[in-house]
């Protein structure tokens, strides 16, 4: 455990978790988009981050090095074709407007462009993802959780409140358990473990990190 603050008792995992948020995000953005190389792969046979982490989280991420090493790419391949190649027609679909209104392109990715208008960012042309696709929102959290970005924690905590929160964990839940996944089910593991580390880590932050609106 850690320090103490304002009568709460802070986790000690909380400044490792602080350091490793927007690597996790980068990962999951690229295991969530295009199908995955051997680089990928690689990275993910030898992900270990210094410092302690929740539990779950740890055990989580083990299990996705296992994977990575269990798995030959082509077999891989054949497994992001199954689950997510079409649109509508994988296995599971990636998508917020989907989960939230079972609608493709709908009210959330909607709010979520006026939110990351305000926030400064935009859709790059030539990206073949709605930003509302779950790697795409991984790489804007990536983004602003990033060491060269300078937006608060308290605006991180609300993008991912309004537009991961509500719906992520389900779409890892239901990774992990497609029919279709192997490799994939220890990526949707990780990914729920992260969502409840980050929705701690939020909750613990204000007292121990700027957690200011202002810039």
């Amino acid at each position: 455990m850690g320090p103490v603050a304002t009568g709460r008792t802070i986790p000690g995992w909380c400044p490792t978790f602080g350091d490793l948020r927007s690597d996790a995000y980068v990962l999951l953005a690229a295991l969530l988009g295009p199908p995955p190389t051997e680089g990928l792969l690689h990275i993910v046979r030898n992900l270990a981050w210094d410092g302690p982490l929740p539990g779950t989280l740890e055990r989580s991420l083990a299990g996705l090095r296992r994977a990575g090493a269990e798995h030959p790419l082509p077999v891989v391949e054949d497994e992001h074709r199954v689950l997510f190649v079409g649109l509508g027609s994988g296995e599971v679909v990636p998508y917020a407007s989907w989960y939230r209104e079972r609608t493709l392109q709908s009210l959330p990715l909607a709010a979520l462009r006026s939110d990351l208008l305000r926030l400064g960012l935009v859709r790059q042309a030539g990206c073949p993802e709605p930003e509302d696709h779950a790697g795409a929102l991984c790489e804007i959290m990536a983004l602003l959780s990033g060491p060269s970005s300078e937006v608060p924690l308290a605006h991180q905590a609300q993008v991912f409140g309004d537009h991961l929160a509500p719906w992520m964990g389900a779409f890892f839940g239901d990774l992990h358990g497609a029919r279709g996944a192997s490799f994939y089910r220890a990526v949707g593991d990780f990914g729920a473990r992260f969502l409840e580390a980050e929705s701690r880590y939020f909750a613990f932050a204000p007292e121990w990190e700027p957690f200011t609106e202002g810039a």
